[in-house]
């Protein structure tokens, strides 16, 4: 079963393509776009998805974003109007911020007309279960996750234990099952074996830590913040100690004023020490979390 297929993925992808073979079939599709030639435009296109199903390499965001960019601007030349906002929501899923560039899409061009309604697919998509691989994982849209977009199109890429590249596909919200996704168990290694024989030599890819990078940002930055809490709470009880005490003759109204201001002191301080203490126990929770999943 193993063989066979892989045998059927050598039959399709007589050689595995990086981020820059895949980006020069975007530019070229979207050139063609440009100079409004469909015949060009479909083969450009063609060329992009074929070269993203033997992607060698963990895609890189800008080369997602370009990928569902394409796929937008043929959605629209094919008039299925319907997918024009699941594509281009991808786009915006995956590199927020992403600009258009105007002389792809000038002012007033319809699909510009579709961004609203593209973002609306970017909030509350339950998502579809994806499947567990026998080692490794799979992420949609550069991101390790267990449920793939089910409201806009996605780009899901296997990865073995090593974080190598098993397999990639664009999936659109209609489509059922993952009959893409590599099913045998060990199949990480004799991938990664027939891989290495092809024309193209994959660059690295990343270890399979990174997707653990947040947990460990989120980490570092509530202990950072909670050090900043206890030196302002610390400075504030050196400003409380410092203050004077009042004599005897000093009136009600003024010492009313005092203990008021005291009591202000104190409270501001209070909180700052509690934020100190929640912030740290975060840090903790936050570095428990990705240690956990290492």
């Amino acid at each position: 079963m193993l063989l066979l297929l892989l045998s059927h993925a050598l039959a399709e992808c007589p050689r595995m393509f990086d981020t820059n073979d895949i980006l020069e079939a975007a530019n070229s599709a979207e050139s063609a776009f440009t100079k409004v030639n469909k015949p060009a435009f479909a083969e450009g296109r063609a060329a992009m998805e074929d070269r993203t199903a033997c992607a060698s390499e963990v895609l890189s965001v800008n080369a997602q974003a370009r990928i569902h960019r394409v796929e937008t601007l043929g959605a629209f030349l094919d008039g299925r109007l319907d997918r024009v906002p699941l594509a281009l929501a991808g786009v915006f899923a995956t590199e927020p911020g992403h600009q258009i560039p105007s002389s792809l899409l000038p002012d007033g061009h319809p699909i510009r007309g579709q961004v609203t309604a593209a973002m609306l697919y970017l909030h509350d998509d339950l998502g579809a279960d994806l499947p567990k691989p026998g080692s490794g994982w799979i992420e949609a849209d550069g991101t390790h996750v267990l449920r793939a977009p089910s409201l806009r199109a996605a780009i899901l890429q296997q990865l073995d234990g090593q974080g190598a590249v098993l397999a990639t596909h664009y999936r659109w919200p209609d489509e059922a099952g993952f009959e893409w996704v590599v099913p045998v168990a060990g199949a990480s290694v004799a991938a990664a074996n027939l891989r290495s024989t092809t024309a193209t030599v994959a660059r690295p890819p990343p270890g399979e830590w990174a997707h653990r990078a947040p947990w460990l940002v989120l980490s570092g930055a509530s202990l950072i913040t909670s050090g900043v809490l206890y030196a302002l709470a610390a400075e504030g009880r050196a400003d409380f100690d410092a203050q004077p005490a009042l004599d005897g003759s000093v009136g009600d109204e003024e010492r009313a004023s005092y203990r008021a201001k005291l009591e202000g002191m104190a409270t501001g301080t209070n909180g700052l020490s509690y934020g100190c203490y929640v912030a740290a126990g975060a840090g903790v929770a936050f570095g428990a979390v990705a240690a956990v999943t290492w």
